[in-house]
């Protein structure tokens, strides 16, 4: 512990504190002498005072995340050899600022953009999300569509650094700006959810763009006759599976019905899709459950 705390003590702590600040620590400890991650946390920390020469708060239970006005760093003992990082992000990076309720089975931002690109959207065709939930599939599409930066509407923990230029931050956040567009083409996401409908609605708004929401059943889907692009996130997990089945034989009736539109969706597997004629893009996983995306020709 000793040799821990006098080479911790010489870290540039400073540059990523701010007085009356709180700091986390996250260990992990594999194969070390060193193999207690509190104790390990508890030395840092002091070795971090000990460089700032000021007291800094110690925020406790951070989980995945620290607290958000705190400071997170990572250390890793492998073998012997300490690795300590610093979080940049704060919120994980999937999060793009605008989520607030959420429905059952809610999809990561990322993991919908990659569906959405996967697919082939740029932004110029009609999407339809037959099955909204919160609206992040949606929500996604008229981002993309309308050339939004990803994250430019939440904040960071490095702008919390002392380092940290506001002025130049604003100045790039401007210049991605100007490329930003009006929305192209209609965006539509219905559920048969009212909770749903009502997430979806309240994330759109504080997402800054316009969809039109419907509370609709899948089977009540209208025919269309232009193209665009069937995009949704069919449930999957044991809690939900159950449905998955019945909700493949409703989407293949809603593509009959708009021959023209092409579809793209996320579900456990590709069993019972038959009547869709879908290609596996992806294979991945979401909150620990595999998951495949799944596209037409």
């Amino acid at each position: 512990f000793a040799e821990l705390v006098r080479q911790a003590s010489a870290l540039p702590w400073e540059r990523f504190l701010r007085k009356r600040g709180r700091v986390a620590f996250r260990v992990t400890c594999r194969k070390s002498r060193l193999y207690h991650s509190g104790a390990v946390a508890e030395r840092l920390h002091a070795a971090l005072e000990s460089r700032a020469r000021f007291a800094v708060p110690l925020a406790q239970g951070a989980g995945e995340e620290a607290p958000a006005d705190a400071q997170l760093f990572l250390a890793r003992f492998e073998h012997d050899l300490c690795t300590v990082s610093v979080d940049s992000s704060g919120a994980l990076l999937h999060q793009r600022g605008w989520r607030g309720p959420q429905a059952k089975a809610p999809l990561r931002e990322t993991l919908a953009a990659a569906l959405l690109l996967g697919a082939g959207f740029t932004g110029e065709q009609p999407i339809c999300d037959p099955l909204c939930g919160s609206g992040t599939i949606a929500i996604e599409a008229a981002l993309i569509a309308i050339r939004q930066a990803p994250g430019i509407a939440r904040s960071f923990a490095f702008q919390r650094w002392p380092e940290f230029s506001a002025r130049q931050w604003e100045h790039l956040t401007v210049a991605a700006r100007k490329h930003e567009r009006p929305l192209p083409a209609r965006i539509e996401a219905g559920d048969q959810d009212a909770g749903a409908v009502a997430a979806t609605s309240e994330n759109a708004a504080r997402a800054g763009v316009e969809i039109a929401v419907i509370q609709r059943r899948l089977a009540d889907l209208p025919p269309d006759p232009g193209g665009g692009l069937m995009a949704c996130n069919l449930p999957y997990g044991v809690r939900i599976a159950a449905d998955a089945r019945i909700l493949f034989e409703e989407l293949a009736a809603a593509a009959h019905r708009r021959p023209a539109w092409r579809v793209a969706i996320v579900a456990a597997s590709a069993r019972g899709a038959s009547g869709l004629r879908l290609t596996t893009l992806l294979r991945t996983k979401s909150g620990g459950i595999p998951i495949e995306m799944l596209v037409s020709a």
